[in-house]
């Protein structure tokens, strides 16, 4: 008797039961699943980071055509916003008396929530702040600092809204100065949030050192604070564009720049930002700054303007936060190196 081997996919055809189907799938592999992820996340860099330099190249290209004499056609000439602008802002006088004083209110309680929700944490015991080590022995986790670093920011934010809307009806566009030392300092701290995030990412990839990370920081700080200086200070209306732009820049070129998708540890890199929730609202964050200086004659003022930056922001804090929860309720600690062990332990 002669055996006859029949193809899988005739035997499919002929053949539909779970068994049949099972043993023709291939297995799931959790490894497979974290480089789809860090695929994914290398793509959303390379998106933001395209979008915010064609933004830049508009930007600078409409600065340029407003210092040439002007003529009847020029305001159709530009490519961003003519109220953005004007303004530095998407101002939406319809919806608020002061656009400016609304978002000063609305991060003002931001930063409150916050510090409450760091002072319950701190107060109310947590069980899952602790883990066991080797030997069995309690070993405190590293705390998050989404909660400080997102209450300072939401500070700063909001006292750079409340000195716009306290020289102009907020709606408008005066002449402010800000070359005080103490605008100087708050606005270095909003811009370090790109430097420092893009240390962060350098350390935990390996790519240099913590010294040498933060003495690059340093230096992206000092460049971008200097730019300002020499180049914005004479019209702080643009601020909010220039730390939207530095940050982001700041943030996704270097990881772009040195961390890939397919070795080892830049696939848990990038896998582990990959969470649905916070994948959205940074989204969200990023269309809204897309959407501001390009579509706000169009229709973003009317859909709340300026304000919705700042509820992006807040959405997206909390996201972060929800996120991060998860990970401790989980008994998942954020280690860089116990995620490693655990994609050999896959491989």
């Amino acid at each position: 008797t002669h055996h006859v081997k029949i193809p899988l996919y005739v035997r499919l055809a002929c053949d539909n039961s779970p068994d049949t189907m099972m043993a023709a799938s291939p297995p799931y592999s959790p490894h497979d699943d974290r480089r789809r992820r860090a695929l994914l996340s290398w793509r959303l860099d390379v998106t933001s980071s395209t979008a915010v330099i064609l933004l830049l190249f508009c930007w600078l290209s409409d600065m340029n055509q407003q210092s040439k004499p002007k003529s009847a056609e020029d305001d159709d000439s530009l490519l961003l916003s003519k109220s953005f602008l004007e303004n530095g802002f998407c101002l939406a006088p319809h919806l608020f008396d002061n656009t400016h004083f609304s978002c000063a209110s609305f991060d003002f309680l931001c930063a409150s929530v916050c510090i409450l929700a760091i002072f319950v944490g701190n107060v109310i015991p947590d069980d899952k702040s602790t883990n066991n080590d080797d030997n069995g022995t309690k070993k405190q986790k590293k705390k998050s600092m989404i909660l400080p670093g997102s209450a300072i920011y939401f500070l700063a934010h909001s006292y750079g809204h409340y000195t716009f809307g306290s020289v102009n009806s907020g709606n408008g566009n005066e002449t402010i100065k800000t070359n005080t030392m103490k605008d100087t300092i708050i606005l270095a701290f909003i811009l370090s949030i790109g430097p420092l995030e893009a240390a962060s990412t350098l350390i935990k990839s390996n790519k240099l050192s913590p010294p040498n990370a933060y003495i690059m920081a340093a230096a992206m700080l000092s460049t971008l604070v200097g730019i300002y200086h020499t180049f914005l200070q004479s019209n702080p209306s643009y601020a909010l564009l220039y730390i939207n732009i530095s940050i982001i820049l700041s943030m996704s070129l270097p990881k772009l720049l040195f961390v890939g998708c397919t070795s080892q540890q830049d696939v848990i890199l990038r896998s582990n930002e990959v969470i649905l929730p916070k994948l959205m609202s940074g989204l969200f964050v990023m269309a809204v700054i897309v959407c501001e200086p390009f579509f706000c004659d169009v229709f973003f003022a009317r859909i709340g303007g300026h304000f919705l930056f700042d509820f992006s922001l807040a959405l997206d804090v909390v996201m972060a936060v929800v996120m991060e929860g998860s990970k401790r309720s989980g008994g998942v600690d954020n280690d860089d190196v116990v995620e490693v062990e655990e994609m050999k332990k896959m491989l």
